[in-house]
C-alpha cells in the first residue's frame, strides 16, 4: 500500500499530533536549557561589570544542537504519551459502554 493511499485512523492522528507538540516543546526547552546551564554562553571581559560594557556571547551552534536533541526527545515522549492516553481513553470508553454492545434501541 502506498503512502498516498494510506488512511489515518484516530490513533495515528493523535500520535502524530503528540509527536509534533512534543517536538516543539522539546526544542524550545532544549534551547532555553543550553543558555540557562551556560553551555552556549561565552562571557566576555569584563562581564563582572555590566555597567561599563560587560557582555555575553551566545553560541548559535550550541543552541541549535541542544534544541535538536530536545526536539528529538520531546517528539518521542510526546508520541508515547499521546499513544498511551489514546489507548487509555479507548479502554475506558469500552468499559463504560461494553454492557450495551449489540443492543440497538
Amino acid at each position: 500500500m502506498s503512502w498516498a493511499r494510506m488512511r489515518l485512523n484516530e490513533t495515528h492522528a493523535e500520535v502524530i499530533k503528540g509527536v509534533l507538540r512534543g517536538a516543539v516543546r522539546g526544542g524550545a526547552l532544549g534551547a532555553v536549557a543550553s543558555i540557562a546551564t551556560g553551555a552556549a554562553v561565552t562571557v566576555t571581559a569584563p562581564a563582572w561589570l555590566p555597567v561599563i560594557g560587560g557582555s555575553m556571547l551566545v553560541s548559535a551552534a550550541t543552541v541549535a544542537g541542544w534544541s535538536a536533541m530536545g526536539a528529538l526527545i520531546g517528539a518521542v515522549v510526546g508520541g508515547l504519551r499521546a499513544y498511551i492516553r489514546k489507548k487509555r481513553r479507548d479502554r475506558k470508553f469500552e468499559e463504560t459502554f461494553a454492557q450495551t454492545k449489540g443492543v440497538y434501541v
